[in-house]
């Protein structure tokens, strides 16, 4: 306990955290969390199995000597926590308390040089702030960002990039990392890296719509690269795809095509669409469900309030996947 009690306490600030009232032991609360989060990744079921492994097997004694990752740990727990008791707002309290000191730790350590030594500590900070603000704490797709000038909405899609980025700075080091055995792992599969022009494979509705001919390539279009990434997943069977290639996508969406998302193009939208039915019938996560399933029928909503004929006509696929009629 008292290692945890001095890890979230020796940060600049010294914020207190008064969450049970005076008598209640920080330490212990801390130890409570993290028995927490190890039993959310202990392996029930074979998704991100691998990805668990090391979250339970690697990051929760390095934690303890480093706060950005304590507080990440901590701030996806109390989540969880959230997210199964959503009628105690002592829950909600505590989760967003913890989530704003992760995330500001995270950006902090993101302003400092990124080196061998602590981008493991990085890395897994990135997925767990990731994961919480993926997590949605909204119960109505008209809270979504397609319905909000407020670019603040769009966090829990922007944040997924860091991951892409990170791994672009420590490529010369990965081999070395806690990671490298399960990033392998998730992206050994065909068409990973598939980076040729034109629009073979492609689905043809989809391209036709974002006018990819047979000499398009990623830096002529921004619709290239994700359509590249999505159509093989929606031809392979569901219990083949497997969750990490899904949820890939988003990590690996290049900044042309979410400044698209952000004003709201619609074939961007229609793309995403696609890849958040997706995720709604093939991922199995307390912390991606209720969040795709909004958002798609959101994103069914302002494209059929649009009136592109076009584009209603491709919308079956994801109004029925997340039950929008």
């Amino acid at each position: 306990m008292a290692n945890v009690d001095h890890v979230l306490q020796s940060d600049s600030s010294n914020e207190k955290f008064h969450l049970y009232g005076p008598r209640c032991s920080l330490g212990s609360f801390g130890m409570a969390m993290l028995a927490h989060f190890s039993e959310m990744v202990s392996v029930h079921s074979p998704a991100f199995a691998s990805i668990k492994k090391v979250l339970r097997e690697r990051t929760i004694q390095a934690a303890l000597a480093e706060p950005c990752l304590l507080y990440s740990i901590m701030g996806l727990a109390s989540t969880h926590l959230a997210y199964a008791f959503p009628s105690d707002p002592k829950h909600t309290m505590i989760a967003t308390r913890f989530r704003h000191k992760a995330t500001r730790l995270y950006r902090q350590h993101l302003e400092l040089p990124i080196s061998r030594d602590n981008m493991d500590m990085l890395i897994t900070s990135c997925m767990l702030v990731g994961m919480f603000s993926f997590s949605a704490e909204t119960t109505s797709p008209l809270d979504s960002w397609v319905f909000s000038d407020d670019p603040v909405n769009m966090n829990w899609l922007c944040v997924q990039c860091g991951l892409r980025c990170l791994l672009e700075i420590t490529k010369p080091w990965m081999n070395e990392s806690i990671w490298n055995e399960p990033f392998q792992e998730s992206s050994n599969y065909e068409y990973a890296d598939d980076h040729r022009m034109g629009r073979e494979n492609l689905d043809p509705d989809l391209a036709d719509l974002c006018d990819i001919t047979d000499t398009t390539t990623e830096e002529t279009n921004p619709f290239h690269w994700p359509l590249r990434m999505l159509c093989p997943l929606l031809h392979i069977p569901r219990h083949k795809c497997g969750e990490p290639r899904i949820t890939n996508f988003m990590g690996r969406l290049l900044p042309g095509f979410v400044n698209l998302l952000a004003t709201k193009e619609p074939r961007a939208l229609l793309i995403l669409s696609y890849w958040l039915a997706l995720m709604c019938t093939s991922v199995d996560e307390w912390w991606v469900g209720p969040r795709v399933r909004l958002e798609c029928q959101a994103i069914c909503m302002y494209l059929e309030a649009c009136g592109d004929g076009r584009i209603i006509e491709l919308l079956d696929f994801p109004a029925r996947a997340c039950g929008y009629k």
